[in-house]
């Protein structure tokens, strides 16, 4: 993932469009005052969303299925797992 300021990304949009999709690497765009954003394509963007969604519906349904674990105790498996 590379990082450009705004003045670069104005001058070089065309072409850092084109990485972007053909590439399928993300670009972050910085300005002066500390505000970032990041591009990518709209392809990995869907992608992304879909993959999300779907993780959301699962957990949902494991949640309704009563198929998850206390927070506590998923923290002392998750501190039994480093001591072993």
């Amino acid at each position: 993932m590379q990082a450009v300021n705004y003045t670069t990304a104005r001058n070089n949009l065309k072409a850092l469009i084109d990485e972007v999709c053909d590439k399928h690497e993300e670009v972050i765009i910085t300005t002066k005052n500390d505000k970032s954003v990041v591009m990518v394509s709209l392809d990995e963007y869907n992608r992304t969303h879909a993959q999300l969604r779907h993780d959301a519906q699962e957990a949902k349904a494991q949640i309704e299925r009563g198929d998850f674990v206390a927070i506590d105790e998923a923290f002392e498996a998750a501190k039994r797992s480093y001591r072993d």
